[in-house]
């Protein structure tokens, strides 16, 4: 898989990939986004999203953004909303752009966080795995998020 910067041409896959996601979390009784996804949504976010690609098409994407204090009281990158259409879910392209997010934060001599509804033990599972260490539980509004920072290489 390529990674690279969204462009406004990705917009339209991007919002599809956004909605079959949300919906397939949806039919699982997991509600973490909202449906459907709005275009302005995406737009406003374009210097922070970036795709995934295998030859050519667009399968993936997802954002990182400045991070400034937030639960954890540090500045840094944070890691959201990734999004793989689920056909191409189950492959391994999850991991590769947890580790692709790690290094480039790495690069920029940031941490890098994510999060995730904290009932969520299978991706609470798969970020452990996958070179993040659990930072804790955090109050967000009516429920509980639990935070990962990536791991230190070394």
């Amino acid at each position: 898989m390529e990674i690279r910067p969204a462009k406004q041409e990705d917009v339209k896959e991007i919002l599809s990939i956004l909605n079959a996601t949300s919906l397939a979390l949806i039919e699982k009784g997991i509600n973490q986004w909202s449906y459907p996804w709005h275009e302005n949504t995406i737009v406003g976010q374009l210097g922070f999203f970036y795709i995934g690609t295998l030859a050519g098409k667009v399968i993936a994407t997802f954002g990182i953004k400045d991070l400034n204090d937030w639960h954890v009281g540090k500045s840094g990158k944070y890691l959201y909303q990734i999004a793989i259409h689920p056909k191409y879910q189950g492959k391994g392209y999850g991991s590769v752009i947890t580790s692709w997010a790690c290094q480039y934060a790495r690069e920029l001599g940031e941490e890098l966080y994510l999060d995730c509804w904290a009932g969520n033990t299978k991706l609470k599972d798969f970020y452990s795995e996958n070179g993040f260490e659990f930072v804790g539980d955090f109050p967000e509004e009516d429920y509980y998020i639990s935070v990962f920072k990536c791991k230190q290489e070394g």
